[in-house]
């Protein structure tokens, strides 16, 4: 069922990302005969020949075409979007040859998809073998065509969209994929220690926010005081930002990054001493504090990464440096845990003072290696604002993601109550539900590392916001739990892509004597915004229904996938004017 959605769903991704589907055409395929055995085999199968034929020939050749279809799929795996599409018809055939010619289907899932009988079709309720690997999710019955899908289902529609999309931009050798990619940066020493830095420091961030957040509610029982001192953390990162905007284009920023992580280690003693002596004031003061370093730390850390590396590396540095705090947050926040049950909150909060020495020492004297250069002129918080205002096309993308934070920060506040009263997934739905984000944005931090980022992969911002509310309205109607969490990794896979390329583009588009304002003020915005939409979170959800909630998330998504398309057709018409500028000037002389 995913097949024909996929590829329009591609031809789709394909014209707005700039690419040109007619070289689909010249693909040079191997075996192609093969599919047209396979198509073959099944229109006779569900003809009225193959319904007299005994249930063994039925189940043989039923399997005979999806064997073709694999060999067909590994002989082109080559074209490494291929990939998932091989592997999703394996893992099909494998569920159907373990039940003789049938595809389990979850009598759950049938039922959200409103289907009643599944009669003059492979897929069987009574099949019991690998039913993982059967119909598991659902399509629910408000979308037309609603229907129930497997995993190889999902694996072969995102293969071929892929497929489509990767052959439609490509215009060279270069393959759309590559691992070497994701490790190139990482053979640059400075870079190197940039990333262990962060991905220590980070490490010690989660021990000691999930260790307070644990001692705080052991102490208190209450979750208003948790709420509390996550609103401490979150809100100093916005005056953090705007100091960021002055102070980071003005200092050497592998040293300030140096000075900073002992600064927060001084402050986390400060906490540890709050702690153990049960002063609250003391322990919400030193992270108001550390949240406040943090922002200036990661605005100079973006803008830092262009010094080190050539232009063509930062898209994979940017997706090491987001997979970096991906681990370090699933390590720390489970160090915490295992912390608070064995041997208190003082010992996470001891570890993390260390984080911050060893990060301090990797950070110390990092040499500038890259191509990007610092142009001596006016640094002023003026010349900043002069850059953000004359380049339309990065102010634009930096609103969309403020439109698109908006729209995050509704959604998570909102997902324990959509989880509670629609998912069945019990007392733990909100756990599965991060999770499943969490899986998400790591693979699509991962993918953008692995893939060729050119100049136009802004555009993936705005076509991915987009896609990204299509996927809320999915959200906002599923009452299938299995469904529900399939849902949350995808927006958490185009979470993570857009986030890396949003970064890149910051990187590339910005006047590189004001990346650190750049930066700044892309921190101070998102975080306003992501505030304001927690704040109002409660304010909507008493008005509406959870679903509502999510659909005007939804809308804000559109308006964050419009503006920063017309940020990127900003750009294209300035690069033309410039282009037809430089011809005649040329031509003239």
């Amino acid at each position: 069922m995913f097949l024909l959605p996929s590829i329009l769903l591609g031809l789709v991704f394909a014209v707005v990302l700039g690419g040109r589907p007619s070289r689909i055409l010249d693909v040079p395929f191997r075996r192609p005969s093969l599919v047209v055995a396979a198509l073959l085999l099944q229109v006779v199968l569900y003809s009225r020949l193959g319904a007299h034929w005994p249930d063994a020939t039925h189940s043989t050749v039923h399997l005979a075409s999806y064997v073709l279809l694999i060999v067909f799929a590994a002989a082109n795996v080559r074209l490494r979007t291929f990939a998932p599409v091989l592997l999703g018809m394996v893992l099909n055939t494998v569920a159907i040859a373990a039940n003789e010619g049938y595809m389990p289907v979850s009598p759950e899932a049938a039922h959200a998809a409103g289907i009643d009988s599944f009669a003059h079709s492979n897929v069987s309720q009574s099949a019991n073998h690998l039913r993982f690997l059967g119909d598991i999710f659902a399509l629910p019955d408000r979308f037309p065509l609603g229907n129930v899908f497997s995993v190889g289902d999902i694996l072969i529609g995102l293969g071929m969209a892929a497929f489509i999309v990767a052959a439609a931009m490509r215009d060279g050798s270069e393959p759309t994929l590559s691992l070497a990619r994701l490790i190139e940066p990482v053979r640059v020493p400075t870079y190197r220690r940039l990333v262990s830095a962060k991905l220590v420091s980070h490490l010690g961030d989660w021990l000691t926010l999930a260790a307070l957040i644990g001692w705080l509610y052991g102490r208190t029982g209450s979750t208003r005081d948790v709420a509390a001192l996550l609103l401490v953390r979150l809100a100093p990162p916005i005056i953090g930002g705007g100091l960021a905007t002055i102070v980071v284009d003005r200092l050497p920023k592998g040293r300030l990054l140096m000075w900073i992580e002992l600064a927060r280690g001084c402050i986390v003693a400060v906490a540890l001493v709050g702690l153990a002596s049960d002063i609250r004031l003391a322990v919400f003061g030193a992270l108001a504090c550390s949240g406040f370093l943090a922002a200036v730390s990661n605005a100079a850390t973006g803008a830092l990464v262009p010094s080190l590396l050539d232009s063509r590396l930062l898209p994979p540095a940017n997706a090491g440096l987001a997979l970096a705090k991906d681990v370090a947050m699933a390590v720390g926040a489970m160090g915490a845990g295992i912390a608070l049950s064995s041997v208190g909150a003082a010992s996470a909060l001891a570890a993390d003072l260390g984080t911050f020495a060893v990060a301090s020492l990797l950070l110390r004297g990092l040499r500038m290696t890259g191509t990007a250069t610092v142009r001596r002129g006016d640094r002023r918080p003026a010349g900043a604002l002069r850059m953000l205002l004359g380049s339309r096309s990065l102010l634009l993308v930096m609103l969309s993601f403020a439109a698109a934070t908006i729209a995050t920060g509704l959604v998570n506040a909102t997902l324990p109550r959509l989880l509670r009263e629609h998912s069945g997934l019990g007392v733990g739905g909100y756990g599965y539900g991060i999770a499943a984000l969490a899986v998400g944005l790591a693979l699509g931090e991962m993918v953008v590392g692995l893939s060729r980022v050119g100049h136009e992969a802004g555009r993936w911002i705005g076509a991915g916001l987009l896609l990204m509310s299509g996927l809320f309205v999915f959200l906002a109607f599923a009452e299938h739990g299995p469904t529900i969490l399939l849902v949350l990794g995808g927006i958490g896979f185009i979470d993570g892509t857009t986030d890396v390329v949003y970064n890149t583009v910051i990187q590339r588009e910005a006047d590189p004597r004001y990346l650190g304002s750049a930066f700044g003020f892309s921190s101070a915005l998102m975080t306003t915004t992501m505030m304001g939409a927690v704040a109002l979170s409660p304010v909507a959800n008493g008005l509406l229904p959870s679903r509502s909630v999510i659909l005007t998330a939804g809308v804000f998504l559109l308006l964050g996938g419009a503006l920063a398309l017309a940020g990127m057709a900003a750009r294209r018409r300035a690069a033309d004017l410039g282009e037809r500028a430089l011809l005649q000037g040329l031509a003239e002389s």
